[in-house]
């Protein structure tokens, strides 16, 4: 007691010394300069003026927001000033007053609409803005590699991960999950790295954070139409010849101000119609079959998306949000070795509301808080209600058996309260998530034979018949939460260090003991601040997949049971009025949260304006990992407990160990080159984007209800299921020719691990993982993939000129604005032509790679993904 007395009094002692320290020494001012809607400003310019004897001695050099919308000025005599921040497109907004005390102050200015004024590009201090944790080690897309991107959202979703490597994490104006947003309502698009602090749950330490707008300035309206035809789209290299293929592709916005200087608002509809042609590639009692098949397999998406901002006051800002996904798709299951009659269909509708709220509490402090509701309904059903029979890795037959359907209420709360004491700059939060589901999904209701090669099928011979019985009916909720707390510390100019703890909880799960704490350092060692080196550590925790609960609740052995016959009579197995024994799936009474312990670190190394370099390198130790526990094994063909098969119960002492190295790079080639404003070629209008990843994976569980195919977990350790060793993203994005702008994306990868299997129940527990004896897990690999997608677009500009929108928030890594949509940006009509092509050079990424040593296909990949397509499209906006 006396100990941790003596600790307060020193630590008291020491923040008076501080305290003492800042009233003398010079002030630092961080401004963060935010649009009506919380959304930040980059290329603001903020300038401050003394405004008494003591600060308006000398003139002070104004600074410009970089791209997390902080303007910084330092060396400032603590005292009054007064503070003016000012951006094309918003009226100029003033703080008066605003006392400076010595260390770092911040502030927000929120700029009002509308209003167009002046802006001037000038320089903050470099060194200190490479020392802010917030500002490093991240990557904002400039306005042509938005528009290089996919209008389609799983498309778009889909690049973005590819550009930001494996793990990261999508959230959009603050929230995970939830459907992304049309292109024209994103503002900015900000890939951020090796982010450790306690605001953050995931370990990966890679976000890509998307903020959206409403319209600004006058009503605009915009319209696209894309279309494909498959007589252009590549065939694959299994079949003769390629089945029809279509997609048409149409979409509309419409946005702007409702109430000048108090809302504004953007809606959007977006659709997609398409059908393409699966090919089977199996091997059937008649031979082996590779064809497209005569049937399509139609899809009908919709998406709309709404937006309005509502200014409470000066400072406070609502915003509404609304996003509808409805997604129909007919005939999936088919193809690979899946015959036509195992097709379904499947109807989703996710409906997601948003609110948000965001501005200055008092003059030092921000708060942010965030609302998200989805509900959402999906269904299924099969197009041919009969057993299933399958021969490992050579055919399968019979009907989907998937009916019924899953439906969730969610709602996702939080809010975040920033609060700036001389050096400390505070960070807290809580965040709670609440889940309530109900299903009536059923699968595998009539039963499943199991063969293990094709001469097994012709004589009549199953190894294993399984079969669900009983209610699917099923209900529950799930609650889970945290909150954290963080600083960071300028202990110097450039010298920033982020301590911080965050804690979770979540139901169902009864261990509580998840205090994660984080701490990082962040260095700028050079005055030009082209340097910036970090380092960090941290603990961080994962969620019990819903999923995961779900089986445990629903096949639990007496609401539903699945049965599970060895060597079964066919095509009857037997009298099932006497139930024989079932598998049953259970949660382990003292299942913890996967737990992850992470190192890092780091260096963003600058030249010039040419290049900005990032590597990192992480080092994450998995433990308390979920995987399944068979309680009732065969031993000697014997089970402990005759009345079940299977037992099954999930528990939390599998491990995984990665290593990785992640490189970035910016490339600005104009920046050595005259810029021909106004001209036909201007070489100045060049970016390109470079992102390498190596690494290692290793573990020993495939999931939560994965078993060791030898009963022993040591044995089990081996590269993951998805241990890619190396991946390579290029974009390079161009307007060399006035009005022309080229995409050009490649992505490379090596091929996955995938696993040797013996084709056969050796141990008889009724699954089929057993491997050959002294064989591990995923020793075999798949080969790798490459993929070149382009886009090119020519636009037509004409009519009378008007003001556009200020800045759509789409900044190069320079810190001043880069508004380039097209030289003739500011015209009133913008007709876009353009050409998107996928798998433009046609290679065949092999994909379906069979392990098991009695099939056909043994070490032979039996699918492609991605043949060549081509779409044409138009916009138009004015």
């Amino acid at each position: 007691m006396r100990s941790a007395l003596l600790a307060v009094l020193l630590f008291l002692t020491a923040l008076a010394a501080s305290a003492f320290a800042q009233a003398t020494a010079p002030g630092t001012l961080h401004v963060t300069v935010v649009d009506p809607s919380g959304a930040v400003i980059v290329g603001a310019t903020v300038t401050v003026t003394g405004v008494e004897p003591g600060t308006s001695a000398s003139a002070i050099e104004p600074a410009t927001s970089v791209d997390n919308g902080i303007a910084t000025l330092s060396g400032l005599t603590p005292g009054r000033y007064t503070i003016t921040a000012e951006f094309p497109g918003f009226e100029t907004r003033v703080l008066r007053d605003v006392r400076v005390r010595g260390g770092d102050n911040k502030h927000v200015a929120v700029l009002p609409l509308p209003k167009l004024e002046a802006s001037v590009t000038v320089a903050q201090d470099k060194q200190e803005a490479a020392a802010d944790r917030e500002r490093s080690f991240g990557t904002v897309l400039t306005r042509d590699e938005i528009e290089a991107l996919s209008d389609d959202p799983a498309t778009l979703r889909q690049q973005l991960q590819d550009m930001a490597g494996p793990g990261a994490v999508i959230r959009i104006d603050g929230f995970e999950g939830g459907a992304l947003p049309a292109k024209a309502q994103i503002r900015s698009i900000r890939i951020s790295r090796d982010q450790f602090a306690a605001e953050y749950h995931t370990a990966g330490g890679v976000f890509i954070e998307i903020i959206t707008q409403p319209g600004l300035g006058p009503i605009r309206y915009n319209t696209t139409l894309q279309m494909r035809d498959g007589s252009v789209s590549g065939r694959s290299p299994f079949v003769p010849v390629k089945g029809p293929e279509q997609n048409t592709t149409f979409g509309l916005g419409l946005g702007g101000t409702l109430i000048k200087e108090k809302s504004s608002f953007y809606i959007s509809a977006y659709g997609i119609n398409s059908y393409d042609t699966p090919n089977l590639n199996a091997a059937l009692p008649t031979g082996t079959q590779a064809l497209a098949l005569g049937l399509k397999t139609p899809r009908n998406n919709l998406f709309v998306n709404g937006q309005m901002d509502y200014a409470l006051t000066l400072d406070q800002t609502l915003r509404f949000g609304y996003n509808l996904t409805r997604v129909t798709n007919r005939n999936l299951g088919v193809g690979g070795y899946d015959e036509p009659d195992r097709a379904y269909s499947t109807e989703s509708n996710v409906n997601t509301v948003r609110i948000q709220h965001f501005g200055p509490l008092g003059r030092r402090a921000v708060t942010r808080s965030r609302l998200q509701i989805i509900w959402s309904d999906n269904e299924t059903a099969s197009a041919t209600e009969a057993p299933t029979i399958r021969v490992l890795d050579a055919f399968t037959s019979g009907g989907a058996q998937l009916s019924g359907g899953d439906h969730s209420r969610l709602i996702d709360l939080g809010s975040d309260l920033d609060y700036v004491l001389g050096k400390h700059s505070l960070r807290m939060g809580l965040l709670l998530n609440g889940g309530w589901y109900h299903s009536n999904s059923s699968s595998n209701y009539l039963g499943t034979y199991t063969f293990d090669n094709l001469q097994a099928y012709l004589a009549n011979q199953p190894s294993n018949y399984t079969r669900r019985l009983g209610d699917p009916n099923i209900s529950y909720q799930n609650l889970q939460g945290g909150f954290y707390f963080q600083d960071d510390i300028r202990v110097r100019k450039n010298l920033t260090l982020s301590p911080g703890v965050r804690y979770e909880l979540q139901t169902h799960v009864p261990e509580y003991n998840n205090i994660g704490p984080r701490v990082g350092v962040t260095w700028a060692p050079f005055s030009s601040g082209t340097t910036t080196l970090r380092g960090s550590a941290g603990i961080f925790y994962d969620w019990l997949p819903t999923g995961t609960y779900d089986q445990s609740v629903r096949v639990d052995g007496l609401r539903q049971q699945e049965l599970n016959i060895v060597d079964p009579a066919f095509p009857s197995p037997g009298n099932l009025g006497v139930v024989p024994p079932v598998n049953r799936y259970l949660l382990d009474g003292g299942y913890e949260l996967p737990q992850t312990t992470r190192f890092s670190a780091g260096i963003e190394q600058g030249l010039g304006k040419l290049v900005r370099v990032v590597t990192t390198y992480s080092y994450q130790r998995g433990s308390r990992l979920s995987r399944g526990f068979n309680l009732n094994a065969p031993v000697n063909g014997l089970r402990q407990d005759q009345a079940f098969a299977n037992i099954v119960e999930v528990v939390s002492d599998a491990a995984s160990r990665q290593h990785q190295l992640q490189v970035d790079s910016n490339i600005n080639p104009g920046a050595l080159l005259p810029d021909f404003k106004g001209k036909l070629i201007n070489f100045k209008r060049t970016t390109v984007f470079i992102n390498y990843a190596m690494a290692t994976l290793r573990n020993n569980t495939d999931g939560p209800f994965s078993l060791p195919a030898t009963g022993d977990l040591n044995a089990e350790w081996g590269p993951a299921a998805n241990d890619v060793r190396n991946r390579f993203n290029i974009n390079f994005n161009n307007q060399i020719i006035r009005n022309v702008l080229v995409g050009l994306n490649v992505n490379a990868s090596n091929g996955p691990a995938y696993t040797l299997l013996t084709g056969r129940d050796d141990n008889a527990d009724g699954i089929f993982n057993d491997r050959p004896s002294g064989i591990g897990r995923n020793t075999l690999r798949a080969s790798g993939q490459a993929t070149v997608n382009m886009q090119v677009t020519y636009q037509f500009a004409f009519g009378k000129t008007a003001p556009l929108p200020p800045g759509i928030g789409v900044f190069g890594g320079g810190g001043a604005a880069q508004v380039r949509t097209f030289d003739q940006g500011n015209a009133r009509y913008r007709l876009q032509v353009f050409v998107q092509a996928q798998n433009l050079t046609i290679e065949s990424n092999y994909l379906g790679y069979s392990g098991t040593l009695t099939s056909p296909f043994f070490g032979r990949p039996t699918t492609v993904r991605g043949m060549r397509k081509i779409d044409f499209g138009i916009n138009l906006n004015f």
